[in-house]
C-alpha cells in the first residue's frame, strides 16, 4: 500500500510537470490564438470550458494561459462569471471523485500518527471551519483545487455551501488572473 501511494504521487508529479511544460509551449506558440479565433463568437463556451479546466492539477497551467489570452478579447468580468460556473462543475466532479478517497487517505494518515491529539482536532468546529476557509483560499488561487477540495471535504461542508464557496472563489481567482493579464 505504501509503495502504491508513493508511485501514485510520483506519477501525479510527473503529470503536473508535463502540464506546466505544455502550458509554456502553448503560451509560446500561435496555437491558442488560432484556436480562439476559430471559435470567435463562442465566448460563453470558451469561458465555461476554460473555467472547467482551471480546477484540476493536470490542467490548471494550460487553463491559466488560455485565461490570459482570452482576457485580451473578452471582458474579465464575463470571463470570470462564466468561467466560475465551469470551475464549479469541475470542482463538483473532482469533489465527488475525491470524496470516496478522502476517508481512506485520512484513516491511513491517522494510523501513522503517533498521537491521538491530531484525531481529536477534527472534533472542533473552529478547526473544521478553518479547513473550509483554507480550502476556499486554495480554490481562489491559481493552484490546483484538489487540495482545497480535500480540506473542504474534511470539514464536512454542506453541498450548498460548497457550491457557493467554489463558485465565488473560482470566479475571484479567474477575475484576478484575467485582470492582471489584460493589464500587462
Amino acid at each position: 500500500m505504501e509503495k502504491r501511494k508513493r508511485r501514485r504521487l510520483f506519477r501525479d508529479g510527473i503529470i503536473v510537470v508535463i502540464s506546466v511544460l505544455v502550458a509554456w509551449a502553448l503560451a509560446e506558440s500561435p496555437f491558442i490564438d488560432r484556436f480562439i479565433f476559430s471559435l470567435d463568437g463562442f465566448y460563453i463556451l470558451n469561458s465555461f470550458v476554460v473555467g472547467l479546466f482551471f480546477t484540476s492539477a493536470f490542467t490548471t497551467a494550460p487553463a491559466i494561459v488560455f485565461i490570459a489570452k482570452l482576457a485580451h478579447i473578452y471582458p474579465p468580468y464575463v470571463l470570470a462569471l462564466v468561467g466560475g460556473l465551469g470551475a464549479l462543475v469541475g470542482d463538483f466532479i473532482i469533489f465527488n471523485f475525491i470524496k470516496g478517497h478522502i476517508s481512506e487517505d485520512v484513516s491511513y494518515l491517522f494510523s501513522k500518527a503517533k498521537s491521538k491529539r491530531i484525531k481529536h482536532l477534527f472534533e472542533f468546529r473552529f478547526v473544521r471551519w478553518s479547513m473550509a476557509f483554507l480550502g476556499a483560499l486554495i480554490i481562489a488561487s491559481p493552484f490546483p483545487d484538489e487540495l482545497g477540495l480535500t480540506l473542504m471535504g474534511l470539514s464536512k461542508i454542506s453541498p450548498m455551501r460548497f457550491a457557493l464557496i467554489s463558485y465565488t472563489f473560482n470566479t475571484i481567482g479567474i477575475f484576478v488572473i484575467a485582470s492582471i493579464a489584460r493589464a500587462v
